[in-house]
């Protein structure tokens, strides 16, 4: 298991994880216009912030992405934060999460920031058991229902 730095040829497999993972919760993959920032995680990612994939035997089954939200560096949304459903409940996603936090944390971020959909309950409770706290809506995500941050 290793959490590797996106790169270019990765694109492919990452859409079809994302088609996996979106199917699995009953939302249609739309990379087109809700999704293209994974259907071009180059252009979306890693100009702004950082893309992370967990590799087991060559297969993503993870992803975690952080990207800077505002002109001074000082805060940053976690993005794309997915484990298959085959590999769940065996603490990838924590160890995602936390990666992502320590890079945030190492680029000088002051605070991170999140949105969900109320469905993902499991993902919720992990963000709470880091230290995000609920708050405001902070974006114009019309599929978020739910808003999270942390103090770094």
């Amino acid at each position: 298991m290793d959490i590797v730095k996106f790169s270019v040829d990765m694109q492919a497999q990452v859409n079809d994880f994302f088609k996996q993972c979106f199917s699995s919760v009953g939302i249609p993959y739309s990379p087109k216009d809700r999704h293209a920032d994974v259907a071009n995680v180059e252009s979306h990612y890693m100009n702004n912030g950082c893309f992370w994939c967990l590799i087991d035997d060559n297969h993503v089954i993870g992803t975690i992405a952080i990207r800077k939200i505002d002109d001074t560096n000082r805060i940053a949304e976690l993005k794309r934060m997915f484990v298959l459903p085959e590999f769940q409940g065996n603490g990838y996603g924590r160890l995602l999460l936390e990666y992502a936090i320590k890079s945030a944390r190492e680029q000088g971020y002051q605070k991170i920031c999140l949105d969900t959909r109320k469905q993902f309950s499991v993902a919720q409770h992990l963000y709470r058991s880091v230290g995000f706290r609920e708050t405001e809506r902070y974006n114009d995500n019309e599929h978020a229902e739910l808003y999270f941050e942390m103090d770094l």
